[in-house]
């Protein structure tokens, strides 16, 4: 495999999806929202409701957490559709194997063509990404359209300060490529073995 197929492509794969994420990240905090409203009304002892004008710090920090795990879903969703539609790694990996393995062989595969490539696309870029908006004033983001490409580092600038954020940014982007690899492994699978 070319070196720019196994580590340029997944680059700008992921920025590509990335420049999307700022509508999967509205998509992903209303998801997070109703589900725990969901709970909320199930077990409201053990995911409360706090009203913002009596217990202002208590539904602050509730938003904070829901924000996080908003992030964290929006992340995982960048990946996964990185994958799904990285036809590179696609080929590669039925190259090797004529769509003909177990998805834990087909698993073990991507980590062994794929690791390094991971590592830059989905731990190291992300963490990149995240800097630029604690340096440029936010009247300037929102004036040239730069919130499309800083969206990630603008909303984490609000939660936390900039080296928290290239490591909770990281530490997401890349926990969530590993989940996502199974699923991409299992649907290349699929998608070679129903054309054949």
């Amino acid at each position: 495999m070319k070196l720019r197929h196994k580590f340029l492509n997944p680059i700008a794969v992921y920025f590509i999806v990335y420049v999307f994420g700022l509508w999967l990240l509205g998509f992903s905090l209303e998801a997070v929202e109703w589900v725990y409203a969901y709970l909320n009304h199930l077990m409201p002892e053990t995911f409360p409701l706090y009203n913002p004008i009596y217990d202002p710090e208590a539904h602050a920090k509730l938003n904070r957490i829901l924000t996080v795990i908003g992030m964290f879903v929006v992340l995982f969703l960048i990946n996964f559709i990185s994958l799904k539609v990285d036809n590179k790694k696609y080929e590669r990996i039925i190259i090797l194997t004529d769509g003909q393995y177990l998805i834990r062989e087909g698993v073990r595969l991507y980590f062994k063509e794929f690791w390094i490539s991971d590592i830059i696309s989905a731990l190291i870029l992300p963490a990149l990404l995240v800097i630029p908006p604690y340096f440029i004033p936010e009247n300037v983001l929102g004036k040239f359209g730069l919130i499309v490409f800083t969206w990630l580092g603008y909303h984490m600038s609000k939660l936390y300060s900039l080296i928290p954020a290239i490591f909770i940014v990281a530490i997401f982007s890349f926990v969530g490529r590993l989940l996502a690899i199974r699923g991409a492994v299992k649907s290349w699978r699929a998608a070679w073995l129903s054309d054949i």
